[in-house]
């Protein structure tokens, strides 16, 4: 690859650059089981994308995953609502349009996503994002009560005074900074190089944050309204004002996956993911046929109250689900948000003596911050918006903030729906601002908004709000969510390599985390992942977990396949140090 060519995007999680997609590949098992151990017993609480899959690679490994979900829903297995922020509703059984509530779209980088997406025949199409022409017909940029229409971000150079310097100057940052060429030593695996480069990255702005990476002028070195602007107009999925006041290197994260590739949607709805995971029916390692959803005997169990757990990891777990129910695990996996830990499930150690996490991943759990955000979704019978100024994206400063124009295409049924209007996705005090209202008046305010942006459609819009069926959501208002994700802060680091690290236990000799107990209780899910809110490095928190388990029960790597503990100590994986 030539210096100057377009680096390419890459999933891998550059403080942790391991190849879980490689790993989990086609026959691949994650470990090799003693005889002895076959047909563990293993909890897996949490149906979202992170316990799904660590359920499914345990089932291939030869152990007998139990999975519980707190999540309920008429249609989901024994009652309970599989996949977690996968979270699809068709309103109508003959609609083809979906509304996604929760996982919007993911990068074509998401290998691992893919991978399972591809084992389990889930159709991925390319997502109509911002300014990712031809796939997008227009993005409009809405800001100050002005608007300017693009294909492509470089569109607006021309448009916007002021804005040709503020990208440019972002660009130009990124390059100093090296961002460009760990992208390249990632896609080239060279690992070494990796590692030099995001020290370097790491020890330099660790502690800054978002806005000042964008105002400060040894970094970006814009202007109040430069950054404001800049952020408004998105550079990368999501990125906006409202998430000025993130780590500089959660950003950075953010980005490396995601600048340079396209973005993906499942058009059948990503909650087909997780109802894979559950269904599909692989072989486990004496070559006979299974399932998620066998071993389960059809249904999820029901929600978690105590996890007791026993400081010598061989005598396992002791789950107790709200009906009533005690049973004992080999082991346990935890993998809804870890707020949860704090306010719905109990953990309790069987000695006084010894805790089942200890004080500095507790200082983890609780300091970890949650992003509120919210989605309101109009469901309408056709796209009445192709070819206006509304066929794609709008991004705008007023209320909405993110609108998203989907047509699913032909309906299901005589009476079926194919278009969605998402009216609004937000984040943290944009998605405060609303989180008191009702859906009708949620529709109303953002009807208002948009009609003004948009007049040539405004009657229309307004006629489908009438005659359309909308559907809301605030995550940070849902009982077992309490917030859609987990964001870091500056300053978050240490807090955020100790969670990551917890599946490692002492397996090297020492814990990994200091003072952390070597029991059977595997903390998973996106909280633990470097990169929070794209689900497939959620599934990849899975496998670690998994890992973890296995090697609890004695597994060893299969030839030529060592899983993520196992190149732990090597200074090329190892995560970094607090700087």
């Amino acid at each position: 690859m030539s210096p100057s060519a377009p680096p390419p995007a890459t999933d891998l999680q550059v403080d942790f650059p391991f190849d879980y997609a490689a790993h989990v590949a086609g026959a691949r098992r994650m470990g090799r089981l003693p005889e002895e151990a076959h047909g563990a017993r293993v909890a897996v609480i949490g149906a979202g994308g992170s316990g799904l899959a660590a359920a499914y690679e345990l089932l291939r490994a030869g152990c007998h995953p139990i999975v519980y979900e707190a999540e309920e829903s008429a249609h989901g297995p024994g009652g309970r609502r599989l996949g977690g922020r996968m979270y699809s509703r068709r309103l109508l059984d003959e609609d083809s349009a979906v509304v996604e509530l929760g996982c919007l779209r993911f990068p074509e980088t998401a290998r691992l996503l893919r991978q399972y997406a591809q084992t389990f025949e889930v159709r991925l199409e390319a997502f109509r994002d911002n300014y990712a022409a031809p796939t997008t017909p227009l993005t409009l940029l809405d800001v100050d009560g002005q608007q300017y229409a693009a294909r492509e971000i470089e569109d607006l150079y021309g448009l916007h005074e002021g804005f040709r310097e503020a990208h440019t100057r972002w660009q130009q940052a990124l390059t100093r900074i090296g961002f460009f060429q760990i992208q390249r030593d990632l896609a080239a695996r060279d690992l070494d190089a990796v590692r030099r480069r995001w020290r370097d990255v790491l020890t330099r702005f660790d502690l800054w944050s978002f806005y000042r990476f964008l105002r400060d002028p040894e970094a970006v070195g814009l202007s109040h309204d430069q950054a404001r602007v800049l952020g408004t107009a998105g550079v990368g999925p999501a990125v906006w004002d409202s998430f000025f006041d993130l780590s500089t290197m959660e950003i950075l994260r953010l980005l490396l996956c995601t600048e340079g590739s396209g973005l993906l949607y499942a058009p059948d709805g990503i909650s087909r993911l997780a109802e894979g995971f559950w269904t599909h029916r692989t072989t486990d390692p004496q070559g006979r046929t299974c399932s998620v959803e066998g071993i389960n005997k059809g249904s999820l169990r029901p929600a978690v109250r105590l996890l007791e757990v026993e400081p010598d990891a061989a005598h396992g777990v002791v789950v107790h689900s709200e009906d009533g129910h005690s049973e004992r695990f080999a082991a346990a996996v935890f993998t809804p948000q870890l707020r949860l830990l704090e306010t719905g499930v109990e953990v309790r150690s069987t000695s006084a003596r010894t805790p089942v996490l200890g004080p500095r991943l507790w200082r983890a759990v609780r300091r970890l911050h949650y992003w509120q955000s919210a989605k309101t979704a109009l469901v309408v019978d056709h796209p009445f918006w192709t070819e206006t100024s509304m066929d794609g994206v709008t991004l705008t400063d007023r209320l909405p903030r993110a609108v998203y124009t989907m047509d699913y295409g032909p309906a299901r049924g005589p009476r079926g729906r194919r278009g969605v209007l998402d009216l609004s996705f937000t984040w943290a005090q944009d998605a405060m601002k609303i989180a008191p209202s009702t859906l009708e008046e949620r529709i109303a305010l953002f009807v208002r908004d948009l009609a003004d942006i948009h007049p040539e459609v405004a009657d229309d819009l307004r006629a489908h709000a009438r005659a359309g069926e909308a559907v809301t959501i605030s995550w940070e208002n849902e009982r077992n969510f309490r917030g859609l994700s987990r964001w870091s802060c500056p300053g978050d680091y240490p807090y955020q390599r100790d969670l990551f690290a917890h599946f490692m236990k002492d397996f090297t000799g020492k814990p990994a985390v200091p003072g952390e107990p070597p029991n059977a209780l595997y903390l998973a899910g996106d909280d633990t992942s470097w990169s929070p809110g794209w689900l497939n490095h959620a599934l990849a928190s899975g496998l670690n977990a998994a890992w973890g388990v296995l090697r609890q029960l004695g597994a060893r790597p299969e030839p030529g396949n060592r899983g993520p503990g196992d190149v732990w100590n090597d200074p090329r994986y190892t995560p970094l140090a607090t700087p």
